[in-house]
């Protein structure tokens, strides 16, 4: 195995990203704040950071029927926007399907009973309330709106609240739009930590809910790891990340599938492995080019230092890095690979995108599949988002008379054994 980085040097080790995002201390300091100034102040708190951190100059969090109203009207007269939202309604059917069929397929509804001396089980319930946070920092994101809402509603949830950040006390009309569309008519003007802090405890305004989910800056995250147990979460969503396998293809669609996850963030994230170095320098050679010419070219050129060239002498040595990086995105272009054989080979991903003509940004928007995943090498152990996080189970038990006397026996040895005294005793004095 050689590595090399964006300049063509050799690098010494593989190099593979932390699972555990790294909270700045001045950050903590900050949201542990934010936290226990919206907790015990509620309202009150929420409009001081949104006039400091959004320059929010109203006093209205929630989202007015008016302001809908505007947000239908601006679409309907503008024929660019309703182009727009035409593909993100296309967006919105297929990631609909797919998880109404990942829930179908995964049974994650009713119950289910076993007989092991009486009856046991588990019955499945859909989480209650959620609030789906959609980032509003760098641009506008529907697909992460969709994309954390469709699983939600297809699970069952009923009360399903959008957070976002205001700009100048305006959520963009295509948010707005696409959250009628989907049924969601409660939209609040927070972002970031607040927003986290808001809907963990509730305010006046805000409702306090079970469960937050999406994506978000630093501060953001750290609430939510802070918070995580007083709401539920469903992951803690690093920089994207990238990574390409490949033993053939066109260098230049390769480089624009590399960097079109890598001008997400100045942090992202990406591995280009094959076992041919001509195929590597051409891709790299591309990836410079195409980036000199971008309109995000100032985030590439921090992107591209976390990027690094990996050639190997087999490609069975490639995907055991692979599975070693656990990448959020991973491509596959190898000969012999496809939809019907993949799993002998990739253990650890988010989404595993194959063949020449499956570029990743299918998978960011229209392909079905939930664009939400796992980072940091977390895929070792996580899943994308689904319908799975939304459901949750508890377990139920039932004994006869006849059941209990036989069972009384063994519980009251294994209780005493464990010396819990009103254990035994609470089936030793049965009168049966």
């Amino acid at each position: 195995m050689k590595i090399g980085n964006i300049r063509g040097e050799v690098v010494d080790a593989l190099p593979t990203r932390a699972s555990e995002i790294t909270l700045d201390k001045e950050v903590l300091r900050s949201v542990e704040e934010i936290i226990e100034n919206v907790r015990r102040n509620g309202d009150k708190a929420v409009l001081e950071y949104l006039k400091r951190f959004d320059g929010f100059e109203g006093d209205e969090i929630k989202v007015s029927e008016r302001e809908f109203e505007v947000a239908r009207k601006e679409i309907e007269s503008s024929s660019n926007l309703k182009t727009v939202v035409e593909g993100f309604l296309k967006a919105i059917e297929r990631v609909k399907k797919f998880h109404e069929t990942q829930f179908e397929i995964l049974k994650l509804y009713g119950k289910w009973t076993l007989e092991t001396n009486g009856i046991v089980g588990q019955v499945a319930k859909p989480v209650e309330s959620v609030c789906v946070y959609v980032p509003g920092g760098r641009a506008v994101y529907p697909s992460t709106l969709i994309m954390n809402t469709i699983p939600a509603k297809v699970a069952g949830v009923k009360n399903i609240f959008v957070s976002t950040p205001s700009r100048n006390g305006k959520v963009p009309s295509v948010i707005l739009y696409l959250c009628e569309v989907m049924g969601v008519k409660d939209v609040f003007k927070v972002g970031g930590a607040v927003a986290v802090a808001s809907f963990a405890f509730g305010t006046e305004t805000i409702p306090k809910v079970d469960m937050i989910v999406g994506p978000g800056n630093k501060y953001y995250i750290t609430a939510k790891k802070l918070l995580n147990g007083v709401i539920g979460i469903d992951m803690l969503p690093g920089p994207s990340e990238i990574c390409v396998i490949a033993d053939k293809g066109d260098p230049y669609y390769m480089s624009l599938d590399l960097l079109s996850q890598l001008e997400h963030d100045p942090d992202s994230s990406g591995y280009f492995i094959s076992t041919n170095q001509k195929l590597l320098d051409d891709v790299r050679s591309q990836m410079l080019s195409i980036m000199a010419e971008a309109e995000r070219r100032d985030i590439l050129k921090n992107s591209l230092s976390n990027f690094f060239f990996i050639l190997v002498e087999s490609l069975d040595e490639g995907f055991e890095i692979v599975n070693k990086i656990a990448p959020e995105h991973l491509e596959v272009i190898v000969e012999g690979v496809d939809i019907n054989n993949i799993d002998r080979y990739v253990r650890n991903a988010g989404t595993v995108i194959i063949g020449e003509h499956t570029p990743v940004v299918l998978t960011d928007y229209v392909a079905g599949v939930n664009h939400v995943l796992p980072t940091g090498s977390s895929a070792r152990f996580s899943s994308p988002l689904g319908v799975y996080n939304f459901v949750k189970f508890y377990n139920i038990a039932q004994w006869n008379e006849e059941q209990l006397k036989e069972d009384i026996p063994v519980v009251s040895k294994l209780a005493r054994y464990e010396e819990l005294e009103v254990h035994a005793l609470s089936v030793e004095k049965r009168k049966l």
